[in-house]
């Protein structure tokens, strides 16, 4: 059974994870890397002594959005090395293996997740789509290795699935804050625009089913597959449905980067918001000509840039990749190798059912991401979910900086609205 052994797996290792061992064991800190593959034991590290824990990543470092992959890398190899500059886990380093999922694909992230298990990963983190996690979570379940993910908000992705984890929120948790932050900008009548990724699907299936209990209407409904092409045909539709602002439910930054632009060339000035692809790394650059001739582009995230720590961790990882960092996705990633360190440490090192015993026992565990007083807490039912008193954000796009800024008024709003906290 693979994820059940302590150290080292008694199994045959891929002569990169292998590498990683004995370059662990000789106390060197560099890393390999390349398109697909890297290792990283961390700068600083005390614990060079002792065998490695590998620990995986699947990353986009292809596709549609690397800059997304490549921020997750960096942050990544940045929570390695602080844990093992702590002392790793009962002074066994933490050894980093990442894999590329090739994007928004459900094929790439399986076969990034079977190479990190058989490679002796004791726990996989990633899969940054609702479509990816759900994909990989079915070899979690048959190799019995755990997964931590850390950007994937339909609901019900973690039920009944003993091996899969995430310290993302739930989209029931942002709809009733949407539809209260609309409802104060005066928008009453809402066009829904939504990738047919699993994400995508329940982002605009929530938003259907409760609209009407918020006082709002739903005027269009219009979805693409991802990665879209061209979306002349759903931003006409859009046009032509009366509808005072947009609802985007994608996780993709390039799609809603095309949506903004096909609306800017079509004259379409209504307002958008959303999570997801609103604000993914690298987004504001690639979209803000399209973003300064809407109204107006709000962003919901779980990350809070009024926090000090939270805003100098964005601005470190944006000064280290080059790629300005916007939404939740950065923070939470650094949540779940945190998460992650903390169940190997009560788990003595072994990953498989140990590993899922040991994050049901962690209780309610500290985030970076959220505010002030948020937390996950794993039990043996409740595998998902961000909660606490401040645990949404919403960000207004600013066409003088071109980037999107804190608004404490919606902020404060989104997060005294029904559902949002457990």
């Amino acid at each position: 059974m693979k994820g059940n052994t302590t150290w080292m797996p008694k199994r045959k290792i891929a002569p990169v994870a292998t590498a990683v061992g004995v370059a662990l064991m000789a106390a060197a800190c560099g890393s390999s890397s390349s398109a697909s593959t890297s290792t990283q034991s961390g700068s600083g590290t005390t614990v060079a002594n002792k065998a490695p824990i590998i620990v995986g990543l699947a990353a986009p470092l292809t596709g549609g959005n690397p800059s997304e992959g490549t921020s997750e890398e960096t942050i990544a190899k940045d929570a390695v090395a602080a844990i093992n500059k702590a002392g790793g886990v009962d002074g066994h380093p933490l050894s980093l293996l990442v894999r590329d999922t090739g994007g928004v694909s459900p094929t790439g992230a399986v076969s990034a997740f079977e190479s990190l298990s058989s490679s002796g990963a004791a726990v996989v983190l990633g899969e940054w789509t609702s479509t990816n996690f759900q994909a990989a979570c079915t070899v979690a379940m048959a190799e019995h290795v755990v997964l931590i993910a850390h950007a994937s908000a339909t609901d019900g992705l973690t039920n009944g699935m003993t091996y899969c984890f995430r310290d993302e929120y739930q989209v029931a948790q942002s709809t009733g804050a949407m539809f209260g932050v609309a409802r104060a900008n005066g928008w009453t009548k809402i066009a829904i625009a939504a990738d047919s990724t699993s994400f995508g699907a329940a982002e605009a299936d929530s938003w259907a089913s409760l609209a009407g209990s918020y006082g709002a209407s739903i005027v269009a409904n219009v979805n693409w597959a991802s990665p879209a092409t061209d979306l002349t045909a759903q931003v006409a539709k859009i046009a032509s449905s009366g509808a005072q602002a947009v609802f985007v439910g994608s996780g993709s930054g390039p799609d809603v980067t095309l949506l903004a632009k096909t609306m800017a060339q079509m004259n379409v000035k209504l307002p958008i918001f959303g999570p997801g692809g609103i604000n993914a790394p690298g987004v504001a650059a690639a979209a803000a000509s399209a973003y300064n001739t809407l109204p107006e582009v709000l962003n919901i995230t779980s990350y809070d840039s009024s926090v000090p720590k939270e805003k100098a961790f964005m601005d470190k990882i944006s000064a280290q990749t080059g790629i300005s960092q916007g939404g939740g996705n950065p923070t939470r990633l650094w949540d779940a190798f945190q998460i992650a360190a903390a169940g190997l440490k009560a788990s003595h090192g072994k990953g498989g059912l140990a590993l899922v015993n040991a994050l049901q026992g962690l209780g309610k565990f500290p985030t970076l991401a959220g505010g002030p007083g948020s937390y996950v807490q794993f039990t043996a039912t409740q595998h998902s979910g961000l909660f606490g008193p401040e645990m949404l954000s919403v960000y207004k796009w600013d066409k003088g900086s071109s980037s999107f800024v804190y608004d404490a008024s919606l902020s404060k709003l989104a997060d005294a609205s029904p559902g949002v906290n457990g």
